[in-house]
């Protein structure tokens, strides 16, 4: 059996990640911070790393509670996945996503908003 390698390359670029509204959960102190991802894979692994090392930086709250009682006491669960519209291959889904976690905080009206993404900012600044 052969594998068409040119065809997996081409199944894999195609691909796209699942997006999505997304908590993750201090269950030591019942914490709860709602965020949203356009790869909720990614966003798992890049947050549980972040926490880690002790670089999450923007969201003090959350990695003092990190500090203090360890990644064993954390829990990341998808809350909803965002579909992909079929006839839009360019479309920019923040505005969706950013609705969907309204939603989320209003259902969750202890839970903290969580943005540990930099976007890029379109600026003329030089550096």
């Amino acid at each position: 059996m052969t594998l068409d390698k040119k065809r997996l390359r081409q199944q894999y670029n195609d691909s796209k990640p699942p997006m999505g509204c997304f908590a993750l959960r201090c269950t030591a102190t019942d914490d709860l911070f709602i965020g949203w991802a356009t790869n909720l894979q990614s966003a798992k692994n890049s947050l549980l790393f972040r926490l880690s090392v002790g670089s999450l930086e923007n969201v003090i709250e959350l990695q003092q509670l990190y500090n203090t009682h360890g990644s064993e006491h954390f829990s990341f669960s998808v809350l909803e996945e965002l579909p992909y519209d079929k006839d839009d291959q360019t479309k920019d889904y923040k505005d969706d996503l950013s609705i969907l976690t309204a939603l989320y905080l209003e259902k969750f009206p202890d839970a903290k908003e969580i943005h540990v993404w930099k976007y890029p900012q379109h600026s003329n600044t030089s550096q």
